[in-house]
């Protein structure tokens, strides 16, 4: 995940969040990135962002191609359930005190490597990162991000 735009948000004054609708969406700039000797083809990708243990986002990424010792770079847009956010009454506190937001995610990206141009393996990559959203910035940080690959 390399940076996030917070779209809803009018801004953050005292302990209160002005909200400009009901919905919130978060634009995520994320890489896939590629190490190897050989190609990434990837299915559609996934991503839910849970609060304290609550999924209240969830984002779809499309298809694509990763060639060997690349970055690939898009956008998913993340819908945010900002209903499951209000129900949680230390929201505001939080929120109010720091001006960051705790939240994961997670990411599974599944796809095909093709070695030697023959050879298809299947291979999933899952990656959990936790984060500090800065309402006030609408930029991540502090991220740390773990990485699980199925063959």
């Amino acid at each position: 995940m390399n940076g996030v735009t917070v779209n809803g948000l009018d801004s953050t004054t005292g302990t209160q969040i002005q909200l400009l609708g009901t919905n919130i969406s978060m634009i995520v700039d994320v890489s896939v990135k590629n190490p190897n000797s050989a190609s990434f083809r990837y299915s559609n990708t996934t991503t839910d962002i849970y609060y304290k243990g609550t999924v209240v986002g969830e984002a779809r990424g499309p298809p694509g191609k990763a060639r060997a010792h690349r970055t690939v770079r898009m956008n998913m847009t993340v819908d945010i359930m900002i209903g499951r956010f209000l129900m949680d009454p230390s929201l505001a506190r939080e929120v109010s005190g720091s001006g960051l937001l705790n939240v994961w995610s997670y990411t599974r990206v599944g796809g095909k490597v093709k070695i030697l141009g023959i050879v298809k393996k299947h291979v999933t990559v899952k990656m959990n990162c936790t984060m500090a959203v800065n309402i006030t910035r609408q930029a991540i940080q502090d991220t740390e991000c773990k990485k699980d690959i199925d063959l």
